[in-house]
């Protein structure tokens, strides 16, 4: 499962929809998880707060094709966090509509009051809950983490989605996740800290 993929399934509720973090920390998680898909594909680079595209070849896969392709077109943005605002304006319906293709989730529309709300549920309640359960056996150490797991790991983290993973405060799996994210290559290391940076700013942002 592609890692925005993967995200998405986590960052929200297996049964409603609904989103366990705010909608700006979501919107930055999956930007940040679309731009770690790119990085993984060898196709960007993350250095410090800026980013490169290295390779533009199109990927396989239709959402990234055109990201890559819109970095391609705007090389005059380097600037991880301008990516990050800019992608995650439409993150959550870009994901859940690739999720929706291959028949994972389904869009329904959640009335309240005078607002119409879209959402994405999961056509199977099973799948969120054992992406969960699967992230959480690698927090834990049961399982090995590859480089896309640790990163998942770290855009979790990033976010605010640990505790919903690692429900119990686990401290051992918690250093175990801040060692696996340092050991990370440093393009997707740099990409957390900016996904971290970026959602501090905006939980700072709604107090002020």
């Amino acid at each position: 499962m592609l890692l925005a993929d993967d995200f998405f399934l986590i960052a929200h509720d297996d049964r409603d929809g609904r989103s366990r973090l705010s909608q700006r920390a979501v919107e930055l998680g999956l930007a940040g998880a679309m731009l770690g898909e790119l990085v993984l594909e060898q196709r960007i680079v993350c250095e410090g707060a800026r980013l490169r595209v290295i390779n533009r070849e199109p990927p396989s896969d239709p959402l990234a094709h055109t990201n890559l392709a819109t970095m391609v077109a705007e090389t005059q943005h380097r600037e991880i966090r301008t990516w990050l605002l800019f992608l995650g304006q439409t993150a959550v319906d870009a994901v859940g509509q690739r999720l929706a293709r291959v028949g994972l989730v389904e869009q329904t529309q959640v009335r309240r009051l005078l607002r119409t709300t879209t959402r994405w549920v999961a056509t199977d309640i099973n799948l969120p809950a054992g992406r969960v359960v699967r992230l959480r056996r690698l927090l834990t150490g049961q399982e090995p983490m590859r480089v896309a797991d640790t990163t998942l790991a770290g855009l979790a983290d990033a976010t605010g989605l640990t505790g919903h993973v690692l429900w119990d405060t686990d401290q051992t799996s918690i250093r175990r996740l801040q060692q696996a994210v340092g050991a990370l290559p440093p393009p997707l290391r740099d990409l957390i800290l900016q996904v971290e940076a970026a959602v501090g700013d905006s939980v700072l942002s709604q107090r002020g």
